[in-house]
């Protein structure tokens, strides 16, 4: 039978917060709603009292006080006001003297009682009911982390509420095994009896396959892997067929696509499929783990992108990856065109994975192209193409994206020169004073504003922004710089400083719709 401390990884009881008192010194017999704190002093021993309304600060002394007579492991309150110690305002010294005196537990909880009271049913019977509802939340929680298999044994241990390790299992334990691969994953945890047995059974095997499959819960990523590879390099004509195959595979081939392909040109031909296959999941999960900004929906027309106010968060980017002539595709799939922001997120997170495999193999010679964004079958081909096209020749920078018009490459090759770097820093040091996270936004949105002809309506709707908030950037740029926009030339060395430094350096930017700290709400 279980304690306070036990019931509480039960699934159902996520938002029950315990307040004061033992959580582990009474077994829980049964749960009641209890309209009336004064009848407390009568319920059964090992009860979980949930009071259906609040009770004052002098009242809930004496109800900690007839619960804990009675032997209740708990007392549950609801509709409490929070204090600013982070206790409720109700829950006295004496009242938290009385709990730990008297071993029990005072508990909050909010939303639906019922659900709540079922939960704890279900829970102190260790019902089949109870087995089932722990296998489907490990379910949830260990396909969200798979491919790690630290985070995989601590997702398994919440849902089954008992410790769950990474190693072989002993006398009187449950085990589970899968091949990962860097070796088989093995994974233990405690014994127990009836229907919580079966769940500590399942739970560990989907946990083992989880922990030694790809991030994310992909765990047949070869097999979407070997898709993707097909797609690639099949005729035209059978991208239709290939992408129903992928559909059924889970593959996401109807969203917006980008491409990186990485080339290992410091190895030879016959070593290289090998030693990128070996880097292949590390990949992707210096992708999917990925803690930078999220990426706001760029300058796009496609109606479908979400607006600055929902912008696509790095969660909803998917990835998979796929050996293709002698190279390592990696493709990010989006729900929405994800613009120039989403390129330029792309291209960081490029750098970053390329920098992390660089120091797994620095005898690769790794190199990077991105693509840019395409959607549906075709569009993975395109983008494919594209980053292909783009994969950074000799020395130089060991990334690079496509560009359409070429003038980004010549920005950067520009920029690279001491001279040039000079020369914009001089020109915007009074904005980079601010330091990046001031910085960065006045410099979007400079760059913007010059891209559209100095039109403040125009670059406010390219960058999700209020009209009056780029007005206000754009004050506070010629207050910083003293620049007169209305110059040609200044506009020019301007919009050459800003792009040049932007793509040297691609970060996320601070859209709102509302407020911001340059706004004329807050100034």
């Amino acid at each position: 039978m279980a304690n306070i401390l036990e019931l509480l990884s039960s699934p159902g009881l996520e938002a029950v917060r315990p307040l004061v008192g033992p959580l582990d010194a009474v077994e829980v017999t049964g749960v009641r709603l209890e309209p009336r704190p004064d009848r407390l002093s009568a319920i059964p021993a090992g009860t979980v009292a949930v009071l259906l309304a609040p009770v004052p600060g002098h009242l809930l002394d004496v109800a900690v006080r007839d619960a804990a007579a009675a032997g209740a492991a708990a007392l549950v309150l609801t509709g409490v006001t929070e204090a600013p110690h982070g206790l409720p305002a109700e829950v006295t010294a004496t009242a938290r003297a009385l709990a730990e005196r008297g071993r029990v537990a005072v508990l909050y909880a909010e939303g639906d009682l019922a659900a709540l009271v079922v939960a704890v049913e279900r829970a102190v019977a260790g019902s089949a009911a109870d087995a089932l509802a722990r296998v489907a939340a490990a379910a949830r929680e260990v396909t969200a982390v798979a491919g790690d298999p630290d985070r995989v044994a601590a997702a398994a241990g919440r849902a089954l509420g008992v410790p769950v390790e990474l190693r072989a299992a002993g006398p009187g334990e449950e085990g589970a095994a899968a091949a990962g691969p860097d070796g088989e994953i093995r994974l233990a945890a405690p014994a127990r009896p009836g229907h919580a047995g079966t769940a500590v059974r399942s739970v560990l095997a989907l946990a083992a396959l989880a922990a030694a499959g790809g991030g994310h819960g992909d765990v047949p990523v070869r097999s979407r892997g070997r898709l993707l590879a097909e797609l690639l390099v099949a005729p035209q004509d059978q991208a239709a067929r290939l992408a129903a195959r992928g559909r059924a595979l889970a593959l996401p081939v109807d969203g917006w696509h980008i491409a990186l392909r990485v080339e290992a040109g410091g190895l030879d031909a016959s070593n290289r499929p090998k030693a990128l296959d070996a880097v292949m999941s590390q990949a992707l999960t210096v992708l999917r783990s990925w803690d930078g900004p999220a990426a706001a929906p760029g300058t796009t027309t496609a109606p479908s992108a979400p607006s600055a106010s929902s912008p696509q968060s790095a969660d909803s980017v998917q990835w998979n990856a796929a050996l293709v002539d002698d190279a390592l595709v990696l493709l990010s799939t989006w729900p929405a065109d994800p613009g120039t922001n989403g390129r330029r997120a792309t291209l960081a997170r490029a750098r970053r994975v390329v920098d992390r495999l660089a120091g797994l193999r620095p005898e690769a010679g790794l190199r990077c192209g991105v693509g840019s964004p395409h959607r549906g079958p075709l569009g993975i081909r395109t983008s494919a193409r594209e980053a292909r096209a783009a994969v950074p020749r000799g020395a130089g920078a060991a990334v690079a994206a496509h560009d359409a018009v070429g003038l980004d490459r010549m920005l950067l090759e520009w920029y690279a020169s001491d001279t040039a770097r000079e020369a914009v820093s001089e020109l915007l040091a009074p904005v980079l004073a601010l330091g990046p996270e001031r910085a960065e936004p006045l410099l979007r949105t400079l760059q913007g504003y010059l891209d559209h002809n100095n039109s403040p309506a125009r670059a406010a709707d390219a960058l999700h922004l209020h009209r009056n908030a780029v007005g206000a950037r754009i004050r506070k740029v010629v207050q910083l710089t003293g620049a007169d926009l209305n110059e040609p030339d200044v506009r020019l060395a301007l919009q050459l400083a800003c792009r040049a430094g932007l793509s040297a350096h691609p970060t996320e930017p601070a859209t709102t719709t509302g407020g911001t700290p340059d706004s004329p709400t807050t100034q």
